[in-house]
């Protein structure tokens, strides 16, 4: 069984609205790995952010997920 990692992000009011919250895309997210043998260990979410922007302050979701492969690499 392969690990993974799941990332879940809503930027706008809009996409809680037309029905594409964080909830829905980690139901989503826990059924495509269990469907194909994937084991999630965790999931990194960044609710409120922009995907568009590349401060810092707007992936801190991004930045955790590129320090853990990092690490999981280096062991």
């Amino acid at each position: 069984m392969v690990n993974v990692v799941g990332y879940i992000r809503v930027s706008t009011v809009n996409q809680v609205k037309e029905g594409y919250s964080l909830g829905e895309q980690l139901d989503e997210i826990e059924k495509y790995c269990a469907a194909n043998g994937f084991n999630l260990i965790h999931t990194f979410s960044d609710e409120g952010k922009s995907g568009a922007k590349t401060d810092e302050d707007e992936t801190i979701a991004i930045q955790e997920i590129i320090k853990e492969y990092q690490r999981q690499k280096t062991n």
